[in-house]
């Protein structure tokens, strides 16, 4: 989508628009949680399609269809930290939903407590679950 300005994030009810790179653009998602396999659909390609022309009203052209799982976590917050057994590995997942826009703040925050060392939240540090993961 050349004509629409890449540095920013637009949102129109569950259509999202990602700028990707050299004018191209990621669109997604649904809340679908019910499917038999990860391969894309017809149907889900052609409801993004006219969402996509009755949004933008933009000429557009789809250059390549895939689907994916969403991480998401059971109490809808992500985790962020090192692995409580496993100090030299890393854990950045369960965005869910908002990942477009927790992920730029969260990875911030690990990049932080990684240098700095300066505390993760909480709420979505990976430390609450230490009873679990170190078994």
């Amino acid at each position: 989508i050349p004509a629409l300005i890449q540095e920013r994030i637009f949102k129109f009810g569950i259509t999202t628009l990602v700028p990707w790179r050299d004018g191209l653009w990621w669109v997604g998602s649904t809340y679908d949680n019910r499917f038999t396999d990860v391969l894309p659909t017809e149907h889900f390609r052609a409801s993004m399609e006219a969402a996509l022309r009755q949004i933008l009203q933009l000429p557009f052209t789809v250059v390549d269809h895939i689907a994916a799982i969403r991480p998401a976590t059971i109490e809808r917050r992500p985790f962020v930290g090192l692995h409580p057994a496993i100090p030299h590995i890393g854990i950045f997942n369960g965005m869910g939903t908002k990942g477009c826009s927790l992920a730029p703040y969260f990875g911030e925050q690990l990049a932080q407590h990684l240098i700095n060392g300066t505390p993760l939240l909480p709420q979505v540090d990976v430390q609450r679950f230490r009873k679990t993961l170190e078994r």
